[in-house]
Order: C-alpha cells, then structure tokens, then sequence
C-alpha cells in the first residue's frame, strides 16, 4: 500500500479486534515508522510505552469507565459534544465534518428508523446531565472499557519536556513533532491492516493523567499526550467525511 493509499483509508476502529497478538516483525514496523518523525532539531522528544500485560490493560480500563461516567453527568461536555454529532449520513455528508452518531451509540431500533427525532435532544444536550446522574453512562462506559480489556495492546505516547527546542516557540514545536510522530505511526498501521483507536477519556482530566502516571511509574519530565488501543481488524471501516479543499485552502491572503 502506497502512502496515499493509507492516508486515505486509514479511520478509528472502534469494535473488537482478532485475538491474536501484534507480530513483531510488525511492532517493529510501527515502531521505525515513529523513529523517522520530523521534529525541530531532530530533539525526537517522544516515547513509547507499550501494555501488554492484563494488569495494565485492566487498570486503564477500569480509569476509563470511571472517566465516561463522570462525562455523562457534566454538561459542558455533554454540549460540547452535540455541536459535532450528526444525525444521519445526508446530514454527515452536508457538514464534510463531524461524526455520526450511530456509530458511537447504540441507538433504540425505533430512532434508527428516524434519528432527526433526536434534533431537540441534541440542541439541549447540557440537561442531558440529569440522565448522566441516573447512570445513563454505565453502558457505553462498560462497552468502552471492555474494547480496552480486550485489545492485544495498548500504547501509551509521551513527550519528554526536557528535549525542548530553543526559541520561544519550543513547545509549539515539540507539540507539533509528536503529532507527526503519531500520524506516523497510525499510516503505518493503516498499511499493515493494524486498527488503532484513540482512548480519550482518561486524559482530559489532570488528576485522571496522574493517576496514569503512577500507575506506570511515569516520572515527572514525562507528559501524557495520548492513548491508542492496537489490534488486527476485522475488516478496516470505509466510510467517513471530510471538507472539500475549497473550505480550507485560501491563496496569497486570508481574505
């Protein structure tokens, strides 16, 4: 596969993997897919931390499915995340953005037929909260972190903030270096039919990030920048959306 072939079909893969473990022959593909990342000064400030094992896996699931229940019952998250959420695939198509909501949700058979009767609940998605306190969370939490429990692997990426580039715009930079080291990492995937998965949750929080770091022996110099679940698919998703390059690309001014 070239590498326009994986840039476009690479997607989040958000059901069970095949049971068997990553090869190592393809870790190891991953893996110098991430080494040759640009960054400035060739500083390289990224580090892998790589779970196998049940004791951790189980640990970042059990955080996780306490950090969804607790997003159900806020508000400002629960409104944040209707501004994205389309209810059907005209609708995705229409915006180029977005994500649609039956494939996050389990949706009722009778709100399959017609999820637009879901319109005034999205525009009033903060008072959802109330359902959130209710234990309206409990599933999707359980669901998520069984996804996790049972991924061949995990990855944990981190910045060493020691490896600062020089100038006022370091951390700018060692931002931007450690997301091409990830969409490094996530193409090669692509390539190798490998399904990766962003596991947000427990990293939105700063007191959910330190529990991370103790649970890992993460020293202090060390950020959590993200969280990927890793397996073989089953078969990799085809469908998803993006703006047209007329909605992003400008020529000599902004205006």
């Amino acid at each position: 596969m070239d590498v326009f072939d994986a840039i476009a079909r690479r997607r989040s893969y958000r059901k069970e993997f095949r049971k068997e473990p990553i090869a190592q022959s393809d870790m190891d593909r991953l893996i110098e897919a991430a080494r040759w990342a640009p960054s400035p000064f060739n500083v390289q400030p990224w580090e892998l931390l790589i779970i196998r094992e049940t004791q951790g896996k189980n640990a970042i699931a059990d955080l996780t499915e306490r950090c969804i229940i607790e997003q159900f019952k806020n508000a400002k998250f629960l409104d944040d995340n209707s501004r994205w959420m389309r209810l059907t695939e005209d609708e995705w198509h229409e915006h180029g953005d977005g994500i649609l909501l039956a494939d996050h949700v389990d949706l009722p058979p009778i709100l399959l037929e017609d999820p637009k009767k879901l319109a005034p609940l999205l525009k009033n998605a903060k008072h959802l909260s109330v359902l959130g306190h209710l234990g309206a969370g409990r599933k999707p939490a359980e669901t998520i972190s069984n996804l996790i429990r049972n991924s061949p692997l995990l990855m944990l990426v981190l910045m060493d903030c020691r490896k600062r580039p020089p100038g006022d715009g370091g951390r700018r930079w060692m931002s931007l270096s450690m997301g091409a080291m990830i969409q490094n990492l996530l193409l090669a995937a692509a390539a190798l039919e490998i399904g990766t998965q962003f596991i947000s949750a427990p990293l939105e929080r700063h007191g959910d990030c330190e529990q991370i770091r103790q649970i890992f022996n993460i020293p202090s110099n060390y950020e959590v920048v993200s969280l990927l679940r890793l397996g073989y698919a089953e078969s990799m998703p085809a469908k998803s959306v993006r703006l047209g390059a007329s909605a992003f690309v400008k020529h000599e001014k902004f205006k």
